[in-house]
């Protein structure tokens, strides 16, 4: 019965000690984790990123991503190239809310008040573009009126 009792936290323990290990190895030469962005490399030049928005007479917004230096696609790979071509990932108030393999997206109804809108370049394979300054996005503020 006390075997029974402690088998639960003692596996819980080796596998949380098995994490503690291996997780430092995943990342310990330094630089942003390959898992979650796509350096660019320095010879190439680091698009610049503007977004504009307006509201359309329905009461849906667009926002137009002008991104110089990057192309869209609509083709998603496992395994990207290092290079300044994929889609960006639109952030309405920190929760994102279109994918944009193409530079006007339709947003739908925004709520009412001030809204804080990114745009966030993205690889082929949904990493998130860094330039040498870091994340290459662009972010903008838009009042949005009650109906």
């Amino acid at each position: 019965m006390t075997f029974d009792r402690l088998a639960a936290p003692l596996a819980m323990a080796l596998c949380l000690s098995a994490f503690a290990l291996f997780v430092p190895q995943i990342n310990a030469g330094g630089g942003p984790p390959r898992s979650v962005f796509l350096q660019l490399p320095d010879e190439a030049p680091t698009p610049d990123v503007q977004l504009t928005a307006v509201p359309a007479k329905d009461g849906e917004w667009f926002v137009t991503i002008t991104a110089s230096d990057f192309r869209f696609t609509t083709l998603c790979l496992p395994e990207a190239e290092p290079v300044p071509l994929g889609h960006a990932h639109i952030i309405v108030d920190g929760q994102k809310v279109a994918s944009a393999y193409h530079p006007v997206v339709k947003l739908g109804v925004l709520a009412p008040g001030q809204r804080h809108i990114q745009a966030v370049l993205r690889g082929q394979d949904h990493r998130a573009l860094l330039g040498r300054q870091g994340m290459i996005k662009a972010d903008i503020f838009v009042t949005v009126p009650k109906a």
